[in-house]
């Protein structure tokens, strides 16, 4: 498993995708091309038909994938936060 540190690495490289105009740009113009061909494709043609809709799925799982790396970096820093404020009241005991 990775440490808090890189979870919450990891995140903010997630953030920085999903934040990004141009990705979103061009995530949004490869999707509506990929979602207008699957639905003008014709109905004979199953085997392209199943190639698009493939495509399609693997795009909207890297969103997912990127979405599921920002909200454990969130996730993580809440942990790192919650651990250092332990510690603190522990120091604030017993002090070293």
């Amino acid at each position: 498993m990775a440490t808090i540190e890189q979870r919450i690495y990891d995140g903010n490289r997630a953030r920085e995708c999903l934040e990004n105009e141009q990705f979103n740009r061009a995530f949004d113009g490869i999707e509506r091309e990929l979602t207008e061909a699957w639905q003008t494709s014709p109905a004979r043609d199953v085997e392209g038909r199943e190639k698009i809709y493939l495509s399609l799925q693997l795009l909207r799982k890297l969103k997912a994938a990127l979405q599921s790396s920002l909200e454990t970096g969130k996730l993580a820093e809440v942990e790192r936060i919650h651990k250092k404020s332990a510690l603190d009241r522990v120091r604030e005991i017993l002090p070293l």
